[in-house]
């Protein structure tokens, strides 16, 4: 389970990180949708798009990182560049390589690619295990499919990462996906990890982020309020 050797390598224009044992041959058009052509599938996610690739050992989920908020009207994909280690995607590339190392449930990751744009600027995108057979907590709660969700084991896996000192800067439904392999948890962009002697409120804050997720999803009060009730006893369980 544990990823092998992480390497580092210049491109033409920045540099790339990625696992040997899964990249034998890296390259940056890995990251280029289009070089795909069609074992490339769309999928529309929030304010960007991601797509699913087909490879050899399966599927590959394929992320540009976009900027939100009203500076995104006159920079979408570019960040002020402090060093390589310190760009997103590098950051979310060796935070899930910890998380997977630690037998967390998080996709593996495959490799990481930062651009520059001049001195100041960068873009970048991740590459990352696609995890078959799942659908987001979000699309059952949607649907208020009651007996399709193990409130209880999402509390637990919840509260795993939350044992382990991770924050997750975005817990929401959309980032918990249910599948054959049980629920697992995506999208670490500007996730890390808190300090020991922290105060654990943050633990309850990210608790609350997820429950407002859930309010904007579903029209019964009394559905999300059981499954809230089955999700914290989960969570409380793996005291």
């Amino acid at each position: 389970m544990t990823p092998h050797s992480h390497t580092i390598r210049e491109t033409p224009a920045g540099q790339m990180v990625f696992d040997a044992e899964l990249v034998p041959e890296p390259d940056i058009q890995l990251f280029d949708a289009d070089a795909w052509g069609e074992r490339a599938r769309a999928h529309a996610e929030g304010r960007s798009t991601v797509w699913q690739v087909q490879v050899a050992q399966g599927s590959w989920l394929l992320k540009h990182y976009w900027r939100g908020g009203l500076i995104a009207r006159v920079i979408s994909r570019r960040y002020w560049f402090t060093g390589f280690a310190r760009t997103r995607m590098v950051r979310e590339y060796r935070l899930l390589t910890d998380l997977y190392r630690a037998g967390l449930p998080v996709p593996r990751p495959v490799a990481a690619l930062v651009q520059r744009h001049g001195m100041l600027l960068y873009s970048g995108s991740l590459l990352t295990e696609f995890l078959d057979g799942t659908y987001s907590l979000a699309s059952r709660v949607e649907s208020d499919a009651s007996d399709d969700i193990p409130w209880e084991t999402v509390g637990g896996m919840i509260r795993r990462f939350h044992d382990e000192a991770v924050m997750h800067h975005d817990l929401n439904a959309s980032n918990i996906l249910l599948g054959p392999k049980g629920p697992h948890l995506i999208d670490f962009d500007k996730g890390r990890r808190v300090g020991r002697s922290k105060s654990a409120d943050w633990k309850m804050g990210n608790l609350r982020r997820l429950r407002r997720s859930l309010d904007k999803l579903s029209t019964s009060d009394a559905f999300l309020d059981a499954g809230w009730a089955r999700l914290r006893q989960g969570y409380d369980q793996g005291e």
